[in-house]
């Protein structure tokens, strides 16, 4: 999977995981791949498992971090980190999706 197919799929999980992220079920914040569809979870999963990347991990902390009720993730205000990565997104689909 390319990184194009994979981010045409990941981002608007990761917008609607974003939307309900104020949604806590007992110290357990979905993330995005809770809104991938299941014809795609297995492929999404293998792209996860061999492509690393700074941005993908900072989404797994933004997550934990939601699941816990942490006030911050490496000294930044859990808010302002989330700007941070919704910013990351427009990035990358800027830099992705140019037509």
């Amino acid at each position: 999977m390319k990184p194009e197919e994979f981010y045409k799929i990941y981002l608007p999980a990761l917008e609607k995981a974003f939307q309900n992220d104020d949604i806590n079920e007992g110290f357990y914040v979905k993330g995005p791949e809770e809104y991938i569809d299941s014809i795609f979870l297995e492929e999404m999963t293998q792209y996860l498992e061999e492509n690393e990347d700074e941005f993908l991990e900072k989404i797994a902390y933004y997550f934990d971090a939601k699941s816990h009720n942490f006030p911050s993730i490496q000294g930044i205000d859990i808010e302002v980190y989330k700007k941070e990565l919704i910013d990351g997104t427009l990035i990358i689909k800027k830099n992705l999706f140019r037509n």
